[in-house]
C-alpha cells in the first residue's frame, strides 16, 4: 500500500477526518507499519498503553475479561484501536487479536502529540470532539444504570 493510500483512509476515520492533509501526512509517515498473522496478538488487556493501531488490511477481535467477560467484537479496516492512548497514558481495557492476516498503522503518542501542537486549531477541534463523544458516552452509561435499578 502506497503512502497516499493510508493518507486517504486516515482521512475517513475519526478523529482524523478533523485534520488536514499535512497533518494526515506526518501520521502516516511516521507510523510504523506491522504486520500481524491470524491469532497473533496486538495487545493484551490490562497492558500501559502507548500508542493507537490503526487496522489498514485484514481484521481483529476485541475481547474483554473480567466484569463483562464474553464481549467480543469484530473490528475491520479502517478500525483506530486504542484512540485514548494516542493522547494519554492510559491501561488497554481489551485484548485485540488479529482474526486474519493483518496490518496496522502503530501510530505512537508522540507523533500525535507532535501533530497537535503543529496543528493547534485542529488540536482544539479534535479535544471538542473527543469531549462530545465522552458526554454522549457517560449519557448512554447513566440510562444503562437507570434502567439497571428499575
Amino acid at each position: 500500500m502506497s503512502l497516499d493510500r493510508d493518507i486517504s483512509r486516515l482521512a475517513r476515520t475519526a478523529p482524523f477526518d478533523l485534520l488536514p492533509p499535512d497533518a494526515l501526512k506526518l501520521i502516516a509517515f511516521s507510523a510504523e507499519r506491522k504486520n500481524f498473522a491470524t491469532g497473533e496478538s496486538l495487545f493484551e488487556q490490562g497492558e500501559e498503553a502507548d500508542c493507537a493501531f490503526f487496522l489498514l488490511s485484514g481484521s481483529a477481535t476485541l475481547s474483554v475479561q473480567g466484569e463483562g467477560a464474553g464481549k467480543r467484537r469484530n473490528v475491520g479496516p479502517g478500525a483506530l484501536l486504542g484512540e485514548m492512548a494516542m493522547l494519554a497514558p492510559t491501561k488497554r481495557p481489551a485484548s485485540a487479536k488479529a482474526r486474519e492476516d493483518s496490518v496496522a498503522l502503530r501510530i505512537p503518542r508522540q507523533v500525535m502529540h507532535r501533530v497537535l501542537a503543529e496543528f493547534p486549531g485542529e488540536a482544539a477541534r479534535i479535544r471538542s470532539a473527543l469531549a462530545d463523544r465522552t458526554r454522549q458516552m457517560a449519557g448512554e452509561l447513566d440510562a444503562v444504570r437507570k434502567r439497571a435499578k428499575l
